[in-house]
């Protein structure tokens, strides 16, 4: 009896597998389990193995992300001012007063004339009046230039009776050197007895 078991234990210990038989393995997978101590694994369990080294074989692989663009400040431009308006010239108004013979004192027509010119000179704000006062050619230069002069004065009085401001009107008497109509001496001309008015723009100008 014992001759028949000897052989049979020396038959198992050929056949039986080497000790590496008692492990599983998968290269591809990475997976070297011991079935022999260990129970199998499931096909569930190396399904989730394979899907989770795919997924960091993808991540692994991915280029990284190219780093954020410096922030570099917009380049300064020096922009221009705008240039100032261009400046605009007001043209001078006129307006024309007449007289009686040898009077300065204003007529209601003449008073119309200086409302009117008042209230173009405040439209405009800020001006250059200059009244000029004329005489006809009857008397003497002298005589005539100190009436050519009241008559100045006469209209100026009456335009800052009306609201203007004396400091901004200036006076001239002409005698009849500047005659509205040329005639001779003596001769009563009734459109060379008159004041004009000088309205434009800046500062007034000194009576020369």
């Amino acid at each position: 009896m014992r001759k028949v078991i000897l052989p049979l234990l020396l038959i198992s210990a050929v056949c039986a597998a080497p000790a590496s038989a008692n492990w599983f393995s998968n290269p591809r997978l990475g997976v070297n389990l011991n079935v022999g101590s260990a129970p199998n694994p499931k096909p569930a369990d190396l399904r989730e193995i394979s899907e989770l080294q795919e997924r960091q074989t993808v991540v692994a692989a991915a280029p990284p992300a190219p780093p954020p663009p410096p922030n570099i400040p917009a380049p300064y431009v020096d922009t221009a001012p705008p240039p100032p308006p261009a400046a605009v010239v007001v043209p001078a108004r006129q307006f024309m007063v007449f007289f009686d013979f040898d009077k300065s004192n204003l007529t209601t027509e003449a008073r119309d004339i200086v409302s009117a010119a008042v209230r173009t000179a405040k439209e405009r704000g800020s001006v250059r009046i200059v009244v000029t006062g004329h005489t006809d050619t009857v008397g003497s230069l002298r005589y005539n230039q100190g009436l050519s002069e009241r008559r100045a004065n006469s209209v100026k009085a009456e335009m800052v009776k009306q609201g203007m401001d004396g400091t901004m009107i200036a006076t001239v008497g002409k005698s009849f050197t500047d005659p509205l109509i040329q005639t001779g001496p003596g001769v009563r001309e009734p459109q060379n007895r008159r004041a004009v008015i000088d309205i434009g723009g800046g500062a007034v100008a000194s009576a020369q």
